[in-house]
């Protein structure tokens, strides 16, 4: 990813797109190499690339996960120079079955190749 004249949402564009293209190699490429990940489809914390490949080949060859962001649930909020938190809601859609709503939070640095430094997800109950 190109880190110069970038904007936050479009980090979420292209994990948006490499998920649904079942691109794995450009979902991993995203992730720091010392990125936390807290899965919405794991009970586990994942702080190692490999486990958060392993993740995500579960994701997206067997569960053929893809998924959709609800743009208005946005939000934004700088942390620091080129660092961006973005939270909102998403839905996963579960081999074209089952539509899971889930809420997230995206920690990323616009200045990095592998820009995802944190990432949580969880799925969202019914109020």
């Amino acid at each position: 990813m190109n880190a110069k004249n970038i904007n936050p949402f479009e980090i979420l564009n292209s994990w948006q797109q490499h998920l649904n293209e079942k691109n794995l190699s450009g979902v991993l490429k995203l992730y720091d190499t010392s990125c936390v990940l807290i899965p919405t489809f794991s009970s586990e914390i994942l702080k190692d690339h490999e486990k958060i490949k392993e993740y995500f080949v579960k994701v997206i060859e067997v569960q053929k996960v893809k998924v959709e962001f609800q743009p208005n649930s946005i939000y934004e909020q700088q942390v620091g120079d080129n660092m961006y938190l973005l939270s909102g809601k998403y839905f996963f859609h579960l081999m074209e079955k089952e539509k899971i709503p889930a809420r997230f939070s995206f920690l990323v640095n616009l200045l990095s190749e592998n820009p995802i430094l944190y990432h949580h997800s969880s799925r969202s109950i019914s109020d």
